[in-house]
């Protein structure tokens, strides 16, 4: 991390950088990687943590966690939406795949500050409008997502238990759409006022992301996240109390080839996640609320929660039996195999 950090910084102010040509070219480079790897780890470590002028030591370390957790948790969430998505042997709904995407997307968003978090000058401002639009975008886009998916499964219990067919076809476009047309809009709304006052567009004290001085975004952004919250956790109760009711029911819905898939696995990963999203939502709130009285935007928790959402992701989705078992392709006969044409075309949830 150190090595990235290093190479993707601009004219390093490295104490051992002194009486370096301004020019920092290539002899440059190695001179300082030769000196980098030549002092003792903790050595490195108080070097680094202190080379940034006028930026804290738990600042800086704080950075680094969040920059790896975002990095750590991008990778193994962006293969379990590639897998589902390129593998026959695993089936999943639209809503599914937006809110993975969203997930995957949201540690690109959170990241493209990085280069720009410690530096002691400000970030380039087109950069900071743009990171700070997708940030503020972000959460409600999400939690819509995870609504969305909440209402498939209950949309898919309603239509298998009560012989109403059609109901979770008829609604699944605006299902999938509504994230999409949701965070598109945030995004040109904190275009829009960050364009017209360029002067509320900063880092955040806390050097992760950027953010607005102002508070419309943050009340709009707020206000939707609000309001899913809410949803998402009156859904979880119908969807609890249906899966209770007809366990029975819906494990002999599950056995007959022809029909459409619920999957127990799926509900119940959901409502676990849920739960962290959730927190962090509660928790971004009340950091946006404390901006608006001049502290700081976010906070530590606030970030680390933020920071660990894909990971906890492709946790939660991605340790599934069928996506682990497309992986694990060595161990499977051949025989197998083929009975992926033999799937239900309606698959799970």
């Amino acid at each position: 991390m150190y090595v990235l950090v290093l190479l993707g910084r601009s004219r390093c102010e490295f104490p051992w950088r002194a009486g370096l040509p301004h020019s920092f070219g290539l002899d440059s480079y190695f001179f300082t990687a030769h000196s980098f790897f030549a002092m003792s780890p903790w050595k490195v470590s108080e070097e680094y943590l202190t080379s940034n002028a006028g930026v804290d030591v738990g600042i800086t370390q704080r950075v680094i966690g969040f920059d790896v957790l975002l990095i750590v948790g991008f990778f193994p969430c962006t293969a379990v939406l590639l897998t589902a998505a390129f593998s026959k042997r695993v089936v999943r709904s639209p809503q599914w795949f937006v809110f993975m995407a969203f997930g995957s997307w949201w540690s690109i968003q959170h990241l493209l500050l990085l280069g720009n978090q410690l530096t002691s000058r400000a970030p380039p401002h087109a950069l900071c409008l743009i990171q700070s639009a997708l940030i503020y975008a972000a959460p409600p886009a999400t939690a819509l997502s995870l609504l969305a998916l909440f209402l498939q499964i209950l949309l898919r219990l309603v239509e298998c238990l009560e012989n109403k067919s059609g109901v979770e076809s008829l609604f699944s476009p605006a299902l999938v759409a509504t994230p999409i047309v949701v965070y598109a809009g945030v995004i040109i709304l904190a275009l829009s006022i960050g364009i017209i006052n360029p002067e509320q567009v900063a880092r955040d004290p806390q050097r992760v992301t950027c953010y607005h001085t102002g508070r419309t975004t943050m009340f709009v952004a707020a206000g939707i996240v609000t309001v899913i919250c809410g949803g998402i956790m009156i859904i979880e109760g119908f969807i609890l109390t249906k899966l209770w009711r007809n366990y029975n029911h819906i494990r002999t819905l599950n056995v007959a080839s022809n029909a459409k898939k619920i999957s127990f696995s799926i509900a119940i990963r959901a409502m676990i996640f849920s739960i962290l999203p959730l927190l962090a939502l509660i928790v971004s709130i009340v950091s946006m609320v404390m901006s608006s009285k001049d502290q700081s935007p976010t906070n530590p928790v606030a970030n680390t929660i933020l920071a660990s959402l894909p990971l906890a992701a492709s946790v939660a989705f991605g340790t599934q039996r069928d996506i682990v078992d497309t992986w694990a392709f060595w161990k499977r006969p051949s025989s197998t195999l083929l009975s992926d044409s033999q799937k239900s075309p309606n698959g799970e949830v």
